[in-house]
């Protein structure tokens, strides 16, 4: 289960990168690239915060 909170962290730190060098390329419109980006802030809050916030046991 920990390797799809990476997974789903990293697809929604990808939605947030990608986009913004698209329009600053010319390739993407803005009102698009504020969808992908808020996609991807939710991807990458809901595999992030699960997958670096639990706190390992201690012996």
């Amino acid at each position: 289960m920990k390797y799809f909170y990476i997974l789903l962290a990293i697809a929604g730190l990808s939605l947030t990168l990608i986009p913004s060098l698209l329009l600053f390329f010319g390739n993407m419109e803005a009102e698009q690239m504020k969808n992908y980006m808020l996609i991807g802030t939710l991807l990458w809050f809901s595999g992030a915060i699960p997958w670096l916030g639990k706190k390992k046991a201690q012996n």
